[in-house]
């Protein structure tokens, strides 16, 4: 056998057959598709999706300039919020932060809050403390009372951890009444955030909070159904009071002297996620120093 036909055997003994190279590109191609297929069949649940809550994400477009315009804000709320006109309040916090962050601008912030309102004492004066004052924007904050009141007897300070004292609002009524306001606030022309409810005393693994993310899930939905903005303020308070607690212990109160009506540093956590949420940087507003 010549030289040349030598190395022309041994070469095709070394290269892969094309019958070869083009089964392996198949196999290939056939784990490729079935992966696809699994991908997009298996159910949602199981797939891990990462996703910030609307008041930490970078906020949409539309988001940003949700303040565009605005001359008149009605917060509508309970004891939270109407104590949040005092210094230090959140209410008194917001006004403040946005005299400072847009001086050129007039916004005012009425504050609608009245101590024990739930969803539907909220919903009965919606009309009047609401639209009636023909605010350019509105926010619902309601949910502590809903929950709250089915737990704690106040005239007798008893506790019921089964939650069963008619004094509460069920989650149906709950988001009727939550959904009867962001409509007729809608028909107005009136644009809403829905607030959700902080936390039901710190200790967040307790009946009451963890009834209350029905109810926070709840309001989420109806501000997707209603292409209204919703800003999760448990979820920050939650987080800070947790971080507290694993260096801390769990018997001390942090942001709320009893664990439901907020202190002065649990208002600011309140502002500023609200803030945020409206689409306002975070490096705008938290070197920001407010005076009285």
């Amino acid at each position: 056998m010549s030289p040349n036909a030598r190395e022309a055997k041994l070469s095709r003994r070394e290269s892969p057959r094309p019958k070869t190279r083009l089964r392996q590109f198949l196999i290939r191609l056939a784990i490729a598709v079935i992966a696809t297929v699994i991908a997009f069949n298996l159910p949602h649940s199981l797939i891990p999706v990462f996703k910030e809550s609307v008041s930490q994400a970078t906020p949409a477009p539309e988001i940003q300039n949700l303040l565009a315009g605005k001359r008149k804000i009605v917060i509508v709320g309970d004891s939270i919020t109407e104590a949040g006109k005092y210094p230090g309040g959140y209410v008194w916090l917001l006004q403040r932060y946005l005299n400072a962050v847009y001086p050129d601008r007039k916004i005012e912030i009425v504050n609608a809050g009245i101590g024990g309102n739930k969803s539907t004492d909220m919903q009965a004066r919606f009309q009047k403390d609401a639209i009636d004052q023909k605010p350019d924007l509105v926010m619902i904050n309601v949910g502590v009372n809903d929950v709250w009141h089915a737990f704690f007897n106040f005239p007798k300070n008893q506790f019921y951890p089964q939650g069963n004292l008619p004094t509460g609002v069920p989650l149906a009524e709950y988001r009727d009444k939550i959904t009867q306001m962001v409509l007729a606030a809608k028909v107005a022309g009136i644009r809403v955030v829905l607030l959700s409810p902080t936390p039901i005393g710190e200790i967040l693994d307790g009946p009451e909070n963890r009834r209350l993310q029905d109810y926070i899930a709840a309001m989420r939905e109806i501000a997707l159904q209603n292409q209204c903005l919703f800003i999760d303020l448990n979820g920050p308070c939650r987080e800070v009071i947790g971080t507290y607690q694993k260096h801390a212990g769990k018997t001390l109160n942090l942001l709320a002297a009893d664990g439901v009506h907020p202190n002065q540093s649990g208002y600011r956590i309140i502002a500023f996620t609200i803030l945020r949420g409206l689409g306002i940087p975070a490096k705008d507003i938290e070197n920001l120093e407010v005076k009285n």
